[in-house]
């Protein structure tokens, strides 16, 4: 019988990976998705594989992501892409190939970031809890608010596809604000939201003579945009109302009748409870593995949570 192992990915390993996720979930992974996702991600990537002589029967990994917790820059991995094919996963002896490769992928991580996080479904859920020694943290509840409850947009609102130079001053405003929350330089928001192949994001914005002073994100499906991130610089939020307003305009130009955003602590929230809506219960967990509980601490009670956290997949 073939010998079987655990070990680090690398990126020649890329196009097998590819090849197991589509037998194992029945959907084609581009190569161009899977070098932006992984390749071209500024925060860096992680991944364990599981392998059976030559051929990789198993897959655990988490894409960087840059965050502020207090102000301070950390990097944490968001998990996906996990796949064990089905005809392996009595391998690795008692432990099994998934226990295998997670138990390999935090032992290289733990010393390097404060958490991992995921957002699985409910079977995944529990093998998670299980082998993988996460914990669930937050639910994550969708607030869908109607574009007509936030009123005409603002005269200094515009929109495009991609941010330049002037969106530089607003970032270093917003971080003072938004102390601990995802990172979004202009390097992240360009390849998250412009450098995407499979997926179109429309960006938003309002401007002075001096740069961007308010900024959002949509993903437009159907007659809903989620609002997929967002950044203000005002510490109350009361600039938000106005950037909400032309990201409704924007979405409603695209065809959609709903704004769709996560409900989270900070900014915004306190005008989006007063408005309207309905709210929906997202149908997944936001779960942790943790390695620094005073910074998930931090972020439970004061990181915004954004759809852009969960979108990658």
């Amino acid at each position: 019988m073939s010998a079987f192992w655990v070990r680090e990915s690398s990126a020649a390993d890329g196009p097998a990976i590819r090849g197991l996720l589509a037998s194992v979930f029945g959907q084609e992974f581009s190569e161009d998705e899977w070098r932006w996702k992984y390749a071209l991600d500024p925060d860096g990537w992680f991944g364990t594989v599981g392998v059976l002589g030559e051929r990789i029967v198993g897959h655990y990994a988490g894409w960087g992501m840059g965050l502020l917790v207090d102000g301070e820059p950390r990097r944490i991995f968001a998990i996906g892409d996990v796949a064990t094919d089905p005809s392996a996963r009595s391998l690795g002896g008692k432990s099994g190939v998934f226990k295998e490769m997670t138990a390999a992928f935090y032992a290289r991580v733990a010393g390097e970031v404060p958490f991992c996080f995921g957002f699985p479904n409910a079977r995944a859920l529990a093998v998670s809890h299980r082998f993988a020694l996460t914990r669930t943290l937050l639910p994550i509840e969708l607030l869908v608010i109607s574009v007509e409850s936030f009123g005409p947009a603002p005269a200094d609102a515009a929109a495009g596809d991609a941010v330049d130079e002037t969106f530089d001053p607003l970032w270093e405003a917003a971080r003072r604000v938004r102390t601990t929350g995802l990172i979004r330089d202009r390097a992240r928001v360009n390849w998250r939201f412009h450098a995407r192949p499979s997926r179109y994001y429309r960006m938003v914005w309002r401007a002075s003579g001096t740069g961007m002073t308010a900024w959002a994100v949509l993903s437009v499906v159907g007659e809903e945009a989620v609002v997929a991130d967002y950044l203000g610089c005002e510490a109350d939020g009361r600039d938000l109302r106005p950037l909400f307003a032309a990201a409704a305009e924007e979405a409603r130009r695209l065809g959609a009748r709903r704004l769709v955003f996560w409900s989270s602590p900070g900014p915004g929230q306190a005008l989006l409870a007063s408005l309207p809506g309905e709210r929906r219960a997202a149908g997944f967990p936001m779960i942790v593995r943790v390695f620094d509980e005073a910074a998930v601490r931090t972020f439970a009670e004061r990181g915004l949570l954004v759809p852009s956290l969960y979108d990658l997949v």
